[in-house]
């Protein structure tokens, strides 16, 4: 009897040991950190493609000890993970915090929720969108089949991550939520949903369940919706028994679509070094002893095109923009379109299309690598260098949502510190641009990124009183 006791004992270890299990992890942002836990399946292989799923967790859940976001499903994901291996991640909201932007008035005969249309997400949900990229540009993600879910307060920031990344979720639920109607028009018609609510829930009553729907069925698109009769608020423990909740969830996946990346982001030799190709061969018979060449994005190639007589009244200034360009692209080219001119000076003005995600998620720390390898490159090579902050911006028209402006501040941090410890000079535009938002002032932009004429200007008063050309 005792050896087959512990015959049983390690039966069971092994058979737990074959079970998946949410692992601890933490994501760095803005200087805090969101705790989360991570599911892989047991037989993970980092050479395969795997769904992700994100689940957010109700407001009694939030905190900092990476356990409570657990409490509600993640039994069923584990369970379900062996019939439908993915990638799931659980963050945990802080305990200050909310998922979604919303303001409540609570009362007895039931809470009223006011979800804004336009607004500015919290820490939190901003967080969560950071590590989304970042978990999706992993080679193991399949981007086709990335899903959302949430419970309560988890529901109403499904509602809103799906309106803030209308084009990223496969499929959608959302138990017990709400959100803004209006934004439902974003995501409608690209995201599959299956809602669920109690008709007793005065905690969050079925009423903003209801009229999600009825705002999806105005779009023309038919949402799945399981109203449960006398269910309060924890209408989850209904959602979770659905039989057929996660066979619904992973049969959708986005379509393949035709790839229409621009030919600009794409590694091509001829379309990556051929705009300035033949005028920096012309270039490298002269003599550029005096020269400044200017390394960088649109920002730079439309400086010359909107302001050519401040361009034409300097000809020792050489423009190297490149509209879309990240500086890994620059990196690339800055042999070609810098070194081998030996000009004077250069003056490199790049990262907000890395902060962009042009090129795939790219960490601050990366771009201010990129931009640094670029200096050292210049300095081996006896020209001097003149780092530019990255201009301000509030949000890229292209890819909304990604609030640049603090990360723009961070990398230009960064800069202005390697720059001072590296003998290279620092060129503050960021400083005199920005707004009480950290972007741009409104009369130097006319899309929050790039410069109209009044914008130029301004970057010409400040650059020729930093060159002392008065």
């Amino acid at each position: 009897m005792k050896y087959w006791s512990l015959f049983f004992s390690l039966f069971c270890a092994m058979i737990h040991a074959q079970e998946p299990t949410f692992e601890k992890a933490s994501f760095e942002y803005e200087g805090k950190t969101l705790q989360y836990r991570i599911l892989k399946p047991i037989d993970f292989d980092a050479t395969k493609q795997y769904p992700l799923h994100l689940f957010l967790h109700g407001a009694g859940e939030r905190g900092d000890d990476n356990e409570a976001q657990l409490v509600h499903g993640s039994e069923l994901f584990i369970k379900e993970n062996k019939k439908h291996p993915a990638i799931v991640i659980f963050p945990q909201c802080p305990e200050d915090d909310y998922w979604a932007q919303t303001t409540v008035t609570r009362e007895r005969s039931g809470n009223t929720f006011l979800f804004p249309e336009n607004s500015t997400p919290g820490w939190a949900l901003s967080a969560v969108m950071a590590l989304l990229d970042e978990t999706l540009n992993e080679s193991y993600i399949d981007k086709a089949r990335v899903y959302l879910g949430g419970l309560s307060m988890g529901g109403m920031g499904t509602f809103e991550l799906l309106s803030r990344r209308p084009d990223t979720f496969a499929a959608a639920t959302a138990i017990c939520g709400g959100g803004s109607v209006p934004n439902v028009e974003k995501w409608a018609s690209k995201t599959p949903i299956w809602i669920f609510h109690g008709k007793s829930d005065n905690v969050v009553p079925s009423f903003y369940s209801q009229s999600m729907i009825e705002a999806i069925i105005r779009t023309g698109k038919e949402p799945k919706f399981s109203l449960y009769d006398n269910v309060g608020h924890d209408s989850w423990t209904n959602a979770f028994l659905e039989p057929d909740l996660f066979d619904w969830i992973y049969s959708h996946q986005k379509a393949k679509v035709e790839d229409c990346t621009p030919e600009w982001l794409k590694f091509s030799e001829d379309i990556l070094l051929g705009k300035y190709k033949e005028a920096s061969e012309g270039l490298r018979q002269t003599d550029n002893a005096n020269s400044i060449v200017f390394m960088g994005d649109s920002i730079t190639e439309g400086w010359e095109s909107t302001s050519p007589e401040f361009w034409n009244s300097h000809p020792e200034f050489i423009n190297r923009g490149n509209s879309g360009h990240t500086t890994s692209q620059m990196l690339l080219r800055f042999r070609q379109e810098v070194i081998l001119l030996n000009p004077k000076t250069v003056v490199i003005l790049a990262g907000t299309n890395d902060i962009a995600g042009n090129t795939g998620v790219t960490s601050l720390e990366t771009i201010a690598q990129n931009i640094y390898a670029m200096a050292d490159m210049a300095t081996q090579n006896n020209i001097e260098v003149i780092v530019a902050s990255v201009l301000p911006a509030y949000d890229y028209p292209w890819k909304p949502g990604l609030q640049p402006a603090g990360k723009i501040i961070t990398l230009n941090e960064k800069l202005e510190t390697f720059a001072k410890a590296n003998n290279h000079r620092y060129l503050d535009y960021h400083i005199h641009m920005k707004d009480a938002r950290d972007g741009l002032k409104e009369i130097y932009t006319y899309d929050m990124v790039h410069c109209t004429k009044e914008g130029y200007q301004k970057m010409e008063e400040i650059l020729v009183n930093f060159l002392g050309l008065n």
